[in-house]
């Protein structure tokens, strides 16, 4: 039997809102922790955009599942039957309007947790109110969001190939993980004041490249293939999204031996890189020093994440012509 909209909802919540709280949670935690175990005001800016492209992230790929679960049949949605979404709902409910105007709450909230009169309960009322405002965002976008899949035609193309929708994936994970160490450039282990090409500096920029790749990759494994079955159904994508495999002899190769050839690059890239900016005299630069040492793991992270979506979208694309099969067979 399916279930209707309220009943399927309440059931989707329980597992969101958990999810939300470990995402947003991961996210801050790690600026907090690399803040010194502290936030203050002149943070304000740099947690909001952090949250703000977290929830972009979050919310991007929301009206494609829905867009599956509503043309598969998981969930009855006649209780959106004649209603139809206004244009100007459609345009403030688009996932980067929702994120920018986010911002400036997220913002506000830090401002506001910090004019507490402790500033533990301060950073504890940010860890609860931040997901917590994500997850009540979503609940208001997601009947808009049906009712625009309900009403939506066929669309043009947005996404052209894999390498275009990866390579935003990855520029906004690079915005978030430079934002997120950026405080480290107070810590004695990442001083610049002994220049770059000192073994304590090259040591601790190694172990911090391991630690963001490792949180990245995390999170790597979450299933994309009714995401992608989602955008076929709004003609965002179609079969010729995918060409080709890059580097597919490493793609054969274990997991943990393409992780020690990584590995080693990335010493001899940090190196190189430490011992350039220091025969060019370069101007201490922490978050732009920690992004050319962390290029080798940017690559990696790019071909794992194409590796595992393209089998995603293969597999979407045989869910695809099935449902299609079975469509034409009920006919």
């Amino acid at each position: 039997m399916i279930p209707d909209y309220f009943k399927f909802i309440r059931f989707q919540d329980r597992k969101v809102l958990p999810f939300f709280y470990l995402v947003m949670c991961i996210v801050l935690g790690f600026f907090w922790k690399n803040n010194n175990f502290s936030i203050t005001p002149g943070d304000s800016g740099i947690i909001a955009v952090i949250l703000g492209v977290t929830l972009f992230n979050l919310i991007y790929e929301f009206k494609p599942y829905w867009a599956y679960s509503c043309v598969i049949g998981r969930v009855d949605v006649d209780y959106f039957a004649d209603k139809p979404c206004p244009k100007a709902q459609t345009f403030f409910t688009r996932p980067t309007i929702v994120s920018l105007l986010l911002m400036a709450i997220y913002w506000l909230l830090v401002k506001i947790c910090l004019m507490l009169p402790s500033a533990a309960w301060g950073t504890v009322c940010l860890f609860a109110g931040a997901p917590l405002l994500a997850f009540i965002v979503l609940r208001m976008l997601r009947p808009a969001y049906v009712k625009q899949v309900l009403s939506s035609a066929p669309g043009k193309v947005r996404f052209k190939s894999m390498y275009q929708y990866v390579s935003i994936f990855i520029a906004l994970t690079t915005v978030v993980n430079v934002l997120s160490v950026s405080p480290l450039k107070e810590s004695a282990d990442f001083s610049l004041g002994n220049g770059y090409f000192t073994a304590n500096l090259m040591v601790a920029m190694l172990i911090l490249c391991i630690i963001v790749l490792a949180i990245n990759l995390a999170f790597a494994r979450l299933s994309k293939r009714y995401i992608f079955l989602g955008r076929i159904f709004l003609k965002e994508i179609d079969f010729s999204f995918l060409s080709g495999l890059p580097l597919n002899a490493l793609r054969e190769k274990k997991l943990f031996v393409r992780l020690l050839v990584l590995l080693a690059v990335l010493v001899i890239w940090i190196m190189l890189v430490s011992a350039l900016l220091a025969l060019m005299n370069a101007p201490a630069n922490f978050e732009a020093y920690f992004l050319l040492c962390f290029l080798p793991c940017i690559g990696y992270y790019f071909l794992h994440l194409y590796w595992y979506w393209h089998d995603e979208f293969l597999t979407a694309c045989d869910m695809y012509l099935r449902y299609e099969e079975s469509k034409k067979r009920n006919n």
